[in-house]
């Protein structure tokens, strides 16, 4: 059984780096319109100003070509893992899921894509500091992390989307919900020519203790083309985290009854996850209002009639039926 004592512990750590905010600041800090960029010269830092010049307070709607979605095909599949594999209790017990279909977005949301959110009145800032990706130059197609789960939420909804439930997550994760899939490029062991993880030296972040820019490991991308699904950042989920799946839904909706529980799930694997938990079943967990360096987020939505109608239903299950659009 895989420990996860190492994200209990990287949770007490980073809760102090980021001076994340508790439910009663959730919607975070409110744009100034300026952020001072931090460039690394490998001898030491210098700032400048990056100055995001907001001339109204009106909200703006996002530019159509912003997010790149791909198309799932609805289907059925398995979901978790079974008893008597190398597993972690709360991946089980491994259960039958039918959802319909949706899209999500190809990459995890970058540091630009949510900077146009922020220029827009939309979405707040989010934090800085050790490990973070705001503010950072350079940094500007690699993912945003250091954002709690409620400014994710903002986001999505910014681009018409939501983030996708755990069931979503992990079915675009296997491809379609393919067995077995135990890695989203398949069953070959996770390595950095596959995924930004810590590295065989045991340096997080491939060597570079960072994040990288999103897509930057194609090798280990879904059949669909969907990238970091294991590795760079963990990502948001809106389900809130049990010790099991007894009791989950069975739609691909969201476990949305907090209930006994106080997490959010998290998904994928980041920059420093060890070779274990770089996997499309692993689940991980992390309190709401929570902005650690280690999770960033994507999103999804459904499908228009019109693209439901379009799908063939006799296709296989992630098979084809998918589809790259902005």
């Amino acid at each position: 059984m895989r420990a996860k004592t190492r994200r209990i512990a990287a949770a007490l750590v980073f809760a102090g780096l980021t001076g994340c905010g508790g439910p009663s600041d959730k919607d975070g800090g409110k744009d100034t319109g300026t952020e001072t960029e931090t460039h690394d010269t490998g001898s030491g830092s210098e700032t400048s100003e990056n100055t995001d010049t907001v001339t109204d307070t009106d909200t703006h709607p996002p530019d159509t070509d912003l997010v790149t979605w791909v198309t799932l095909q609805g289907g059925s599949f398995k979901q978790g893992s079974s008893q008597g594999e190398q597993i972690n209790y709360d991946e089980t017990p491994a259960h039958q899921v039918s959802l319909k279909g949706f899209e999500i977005m190809k990459n995890e949301v970058t540091v630009a894509q949510y900077r146009a959110c922020v220029v827009s009145n939309v979405c707040t800032e989010p934090d800085k500091g050790e490990g973070c990706n705001w503010g950072v130059a350079g940094r500007a197609e690699h993912p945003i992390n250091c954002v709690d789960e409620y400014q994710a939420e903002k986001f999505c909804a910014w681009v018409d989307g939501r983030l996708p439930s755990e069931s979503e997550w992990e079915y675009a994760a296997r491809s379609g919900g393919k067995e077995p899939k135990i890695h989203p490029w398949g069953e070959d062991k996770p390595t950095c020519e596959r995924a930004v993880m810590t590295d065989e030296k045991g340096v997080d972040g491939c060597g570079l203790n960072h994040t990288w820019p999103v897509c930057s490991k194609p090798l280990g991308n879904t059949e669909q083309g969907l990238c970091d699904m294991g590795g760079n950042v963990d990502e948001w989920m809106p389900d809130w985290y049990r010790w099991s799946y007894n009791g989950a839904p069975t739609d691909g909706s969201v476990w949305d009854d907090p209930t006994d529980a106080d997490s959010k799930v998290i998904r994928g694997g980041e920059f420093s996850a060890p070779v274990n938990d770089v996997t499309t079943r692993g689940r991980y967990y992390w309190v709401p209002f929570a902005r650690p360096p280690i999770i960033g987020f994507r999103c999804a939505r459904p499908l228009s009639a019109d693209q439901d109608a379009g799908m063939d239903s006799g296709l296989d299950a992630g098979s084809k039926g998918t589809r790259a659009s902005r």
